[in-house]
């Protein structure tokens, strides 16, 4: 919803393919530009292996081992995007994320009815032992504490506001209305939407009749309270809803990380292709990035702290330099550069453990802080370039 408030309609107003490009037409700068798109792709592997990884946990709760399932689903992402263009995906990811909303809608209602609403479901969770943290905290808003709960929803909104599977949809958009209109409503609909994860996960834990596998593999928590819920049949339609919702991300995933290669790096360095070549190149690319994904699930077996990765370096170089460089006119291309490198280089850092921070939020928040002090001092101690007319006009 904040991109929808803010950057939504004057990036629309540019109409570029990616997020780089617009970094290089701000500040005048092909190297900033590649290395922007280099941060970005490396993210979406990562949050692709997520996605991956996800997929084959829906699989595994069928009855499809780990692997195996992780194998499929990638091989489901890549035929599924090499095959439909942008307003295909855009499309598809419509119908898609209505069925997955739905569906793990009504699992989470029927969920309750079962154990007998909220209330049924804290007792269910107090007269359980051995779960990750005591059965009151699952129902406070505040059990992270205000700092770390307020770093996170940050965390999140930096990313946002940077994300090329963010942008690429808004640059698509019929116009600048249309554009901010779409990213508020989808932003509206999330934080409908959010706590139905929760809710599913604890509901999971609460009806199965082998709590202590959901806790082992929380990864199959929401594909097994469906099953628990709906039953074998009914339940394995629900469970494609599931896969659906996962395939909507993995699709815009596998497109914007294709934009990048087309986009930024071929035509960027050898310019405009004929169609037939980049639609080649296009295909090779899907390929290509859909198996690094997959690898990257099957190294870092987990979800979480493959998100939490592939977010950090991009989200601490590119953040500041994007959207300080948007809106202070006195920034220069040696600064954004210099802010983009220290920022992703203590987040690399703080991922590798070498710098020690409490929680993964201080990465992010860290890495931004000191790309903003590096960026301003650089570049009030360099010569600032020309902005261009373009830019100017649709940020002023």
């Amino acid at each position: 919803m904040v991109l929808g408030l803010t950057l939504a309609r004057p990036m629309r107003v540019l109409a570029r393919y990616t997020v780089p490009e617009v970094l290089e037409m701000r500040y005048r700068s092909k190297p900033l530009r590649l290395l922007a798109a280099s941060l970005s792709l490396l993210a979406l592997v990562g949050i692709l292996g997520a996605q991956v990884w996800a997929a084959s946990a829906v699989f595994e709760a069928i009855g499809l081992p780990g692997t195996a399932g992780a194998v499929f689903a990638t091989l489901v992402f890549i035929a599924y995007t090499a095959l439909s263009g942008l307003w295909a995906v855009a499309l598809t990811d419509f119908i898609q994320i209505i069925i997955g909303s739905i569906g793990i809608f009504l699992a989470v209602v029927l969920g309750l009815v079962k154990v007998g609403g909220i209330s049924g479901l804290k007792t269910a969770l107090d007269g359980m032992s051995g779960l990750p943290q005591p059965p009151e905290e699952y129902f406070s808003l505040t059990s992270l504490g205000p700092s770390l709960l307020a770093l996170t929803l940050i965390a999140t909104v930096m990313y946002t506001l940077i994300g090329q599977d963010f942008y690429q949809r808004i640059f698509a958009a019929k116009d600048e209305g249309t554009a901010r209109k779409g990213a508020v409503y989808a932003g509206i609909l999330l934080m409908a939407l959010s706590v139905l994860p929760a809710l599913a996960g604890m509901l999971a834990v609460a009806l199965s009749g082998n709590p202590e596998a959901v806790i082992d593999s929380p990864k199959t928590a929401v594909p097994r309270l469906v099953i628990s819920v709906f039953g074998g049949t009914v339940g394995a339609i629900f469970v494609a809803a599931v896969l659906a919702a996962i395939m909507s991300t993995a699709d815009s995933l596998l497109s914007a990380a294709t934009s990048h290669i087309v986009k930024d790096f071929y035509e960027g360095i050898l310019g405009e292709g004929d169609e037939k070549k980049l639609l080649r190149l296009s295909v090779l690319t899907t390929l290509a990035v859909g198996l690094l994904s997959l690898g990257a699930a099957l190294a870092i077996q987990g979800i979480v702290e493959l998100l939490i990765y592939s977010y950090d370096v991009y989200t601490s170089g590119v953040f500041v330099p994007l959207v300080l460089g948007l809106y202070w006119k006195r920034a220069t291309r040696e600064g954004a550069l210099a802010g983009m490198v220290t920022g992703s280089l203590v987040a690399i850092l703080g991922a590798a453990g070498i710098l020690n921070f409490p929680y993964w939020e201080y990465i992010y928040v860290s890495g931004a802080l000191v790309s903003a002090i590096v960026m301003v001092v650089v570049s009030i101690l360099t010569e600032a370039e020309e902005i261009d007319e373009e830019l100017e006009e649709a940020f002023g």
